[in-house]
């Protein structure tokens, strides 16, 4: 892949969302900036990239969650979510760009409307999910992160439904993408999604992740978690609904 100026700008723009997202609303890596992406860069090289982010952004906040992550159960749901990767990244590579475009539009859509519910209920449905039914959801997070990025919802109702607590559930969320992540972005690498020159690109964008991270935490001492949250997910829905029309 050519880095041209315009890459370059999608790299930047990719990594100062990823940390952005990652300080405020966590699940808008997959919400608002997948979707908002695309619409400018080309589906294929904004998921390789997103992936890179992901990737390199694991490890810089592990430590914060140090060992208050509940394993017994990311045990249950890692092997599933190696599986899940394989079929959506199959799927990434074979499908043609109308229908992963649609794809990524339809479920930004169910998701936001989910994250909306949360953010004006004030709190999260907790399904009834048996503790063995982990593998499942890993399956079903897996093929979801590696088509849309989105599957830290998924991890979310799986680890309420247990009774994980909130600092507990992050730390859960982010040791399985420890594991997972790795692997999620090799499958990229073999389906042609990413190469070392994105890598390479990624890694010395990180300042700007960094960069990310704190904008988003000083913008949300200034604004409400909710207005500021419910203000990015009428985003996402703007454009999920773009993707579905186009």
């Amino acid at each position: 892949m050519e880095l041209t100026y315009f890459n370059l700008a999608a790299i930047a723009v990719g990594a100062f969302g990823v940390g952005f997202f990652k300080s405020t609303l966590s699940m808008g890596v997959g919400l608002v900036l997948v979707p908002l992406m695309i619409l400018v860069w080309p589906t294929r090289f904004v998921m390789g990239l997103i992936a890179v982010h992901m990737f390199l952004s694991d490890y810089a906040v592990i430590r914060m969650f140090w060992k208050e992550w509940e394993w017994n159960l990311a045990r249950i749901v890692i092997p599933g979510f190696y599986i899940g990767i394989g079929i959506g990244a199959y799927l990434l590579v074979q499908l043609p760009d109308f229908w992963i475009r649609k794809a990524i539009g339809v479920s930004c859509l169910v998701f936001v409307l989910y994250q909306a519910w949360v953010e004006v209920r004030g709190e999260s449905p907790t399904p009834a999910i048996g503790r063995k039914a982990g593998i499942g959801i890993g399956v079903v997070g897996g093929t979801v992160s590696a088509l849309t990025h989105s599957g830290g919802l998924v991890l979310s109702l799986y680890l309420m439904s247990q009774g994980v607590q909130k600092v507990q559930l992050v730390a859960t969320i982010i040791v399985i993408w420890l594991f997972v992540n790795p692997v999620k972005l090799t499958s990229f690498f073999i389906g042609g999604l990413a190469n070392w020159t994105i890598f390479a690109a990624g890694l010395a964008m990180i300042p700007l992740a960094f960069a990310g991270g704190w904008i988003g935490r000083k913008l949300l001492d200034r604004f409400s978690q909710k207005g500021f949250n419910l203000t990015l997910l009428a985003l996402a829905a703007a454009s999920a609904a773009r993707l579905l029309w186009e």
